[in-house]
């Protein structure tokens, strides 16, 4: 379990990556909250991002790609809860399945919970506010493959192409790395952890910052026991590849969107 993140703080990480309000400003400030008519703060909707000129998160255009593991991991869930509960002796089968349904949705909730307590905790260590042994594991990795780079946390952008996002970590020549917290794993190969949404993810973070020539890492830590860290780097031959998709994605969500956007 991650120790030393203030409550505050936290609460605020959790707040501001919310999936429902990715937005960005044109100049790359995230605008995932709005003041509503009301006075009060409410998220960003894309009503409102049409309005005042918002473009959408990497992981906003992306969420409409869909994602097997991912999928599979919500139907275990579903099916573990569905073997643990008892089911009344007078509850209807559809009462059954809402409450299975909704103690999977927790568990969910609680291991999204823990992956933002993990990226807060590395945040952290980058940014030099706390060295926790994720961080220093990292660190040492990032020093042996790729030494003496000057390395930037949480930084965000607007890319020319009408999309933004905020990047866990990328170094001044062209290194972008994205973390990623996933269940059990001890003995797994970093390789088969991967898949192409991580890849285009990371190629859209290199082209909105007009890198042509990105490397492109993906870092898996384990929410049970965050001293097992994996790390994969893409091969440069696959960035095209990803750029070209994550781009034909990108118009597919504009039109549905019925969002218009002029490349600048």
């Amino acid at each position: 379990m991650t120790k030393g993140i203030d409550k505050t703080e936290l609460d605020k990480y959790n707040k501001f990556t919310s999936e429902s309000g990715h937005w960005y400003s044109l100049e790359g400030e995230p605008m995932y909250t709005i003041i509503g008519a009301n006075g009060k703060e409410r998220n960003t909707t894309l009503r409102d991002a049409k309005s005042i000129g918002l473009v959408p998160s990497v992981t906003t255009i992306l969420g409409m790609v869909a994602k097997p593991a991912l999928e599979n991991w919500k139907i275990t869930q579903a099916i573990k809860s569905a073997a643990t509960l008892d089911i009344g002796d007078e509850e209807s089968m559809d009462s059954f399945v809402y409450r299975c349904k909704a103690d999977a949705k927790q568990i969910g909730s609680k291991a999204a919970k823990e992956g933002t307590k993990i990226h807060a905790m590395i945040e952290k260590g980058f940014l030099g506010r706390g060295k926790s042994k994720t961080y220093k594991i990292i660190q040492a990795w990032l020093d042996e493959n790729f030494p003496n780079e000057e390395w930037i946390a949480e930084d965000s952008f607007c890319a020319n192409q009408g999309y933004g996002g905020k990047i866990d970590l990328y170094s001044k020549s062209g290194i972008f790395v994205d973390f990623k917290t996933k269940d059990n794993l001890k003995g797994k190969e970093p390789s088969k952890l991967v898949y192409d949404e991580h890849g285009m993810q990371l190629s859209a973070y290199a082209q909105g910052c007009n890198i042509t020539d990105p490397e492109r890492v993906s870092i898996f830590v384990d929410r049970a026991d965050t001293s097992i860290v994996l790390c994969h780097i893409w091969d440069k031959e696959s960035h095209e590849k990803h750029k070209e998709m994550f781009n034909s994605i990108l118009k597919y969500w504009q039109l549905v969107k019925n969002y218009e956007w002029q490349e600048v």
